[in-house]
């Protein structure tokens, strides 16, 4: 059933680390109009800040831990409330838990707004591997830049231009793979709940950027055309 027009779309991206989630969600907001909500900009927008909620998460941050259910809900209520009634959005982030799915349909209920889609965006492990192993920070040749080493021509800009190749700690493989387990382990549980409510729409994120876009604009044709 198409969504009425008058109504703003809701939805929520889920996706392991490495699927492209960020190129995704900038397709979705332009071609619906939604104003993207990303927790992980949320929280370094509050650390920054030196709010409330910013010198309560830093400790968690710090250890290598997500933050706790209570305070991300606290973050995304605040978050909620100041959207004008005929915004739309996209989460990314959140819920990253059964129980903040949960909370979700209450937070939305105080809100009367309602979750129209979630869209699960599904690459295989091994993909996600190389994709984050493969990554590399170009330093020493101005602005730091992404580059993966499968990209010759970015790896020639970068030493061409005296630049060195850094990789990140968290894309080491071994580290990939522990991610995608904690991934996995977390997000079972909330595609399993979306789905029982009929809002689930999985994605094939293999291919290119515009490949995938084009699936998930394709998954939520029957709401709304874009």
């Amino acid at each position: 059933m198409t969504q009425p027009p008058d109504q703003p779309l809701n939805l929520v991206l889920v996706g392991p680390p490495g699927s492209g989630k960020s190129t995704i969600a900038e397709a979705l907001v332009h071609a619906y109009t939604l104003v993207s909500i990303s927790t992980g900009q949320r929280l370094r927008a509050e650390i920054q800040a030196r709010s409330a909620i910013g010198r309560e998460v830093v400790p968690y941050l710090d250890r290598g831990n997500l933050a706790p259910d209570s305070l991300m809900d606290r973050l995304m209520r605040g978050t909620l409330e100041r959207l004008e009634p005929s915004q739309g959005f996209l989460l990314d982030g959140y819920p990253r838990t059964l129980r903040q799915a949960r909370g979700l349909v209450g937070m939305l209920a105080d809100f009367k707004r309602e979750l129209h889609a979630v869209l699960a965006l599904g690459v295989n492990d091994e993909e996600v591997v190389r994709r984050l192993s493969g990554r590399r920070i170009c330093e020493g040749a101005g602005e730091p830049f992404p580059v993966h080493i499968d990209d010759l021509s970015s790896v020639m800009r970068c030493q061409e231009r005296g630049g060195r190749l850094v990789e990140r700690d968290d894309d080491r493989p071994e580290v990939v793979r522990q991610r995608l387990a904690v991934y996995h382990e977390q997000t079972q549980p909330l595609l399993e709940f979306y789905s029982a409510a009929g809002l689930l729409r999985r994605i094939d994120a293999q291919g290119t950027p515009a490949e995938v876009a084009r699936r998930a604009l394709a998954a939520l044709g029957q709401l709304r055309p874009a």
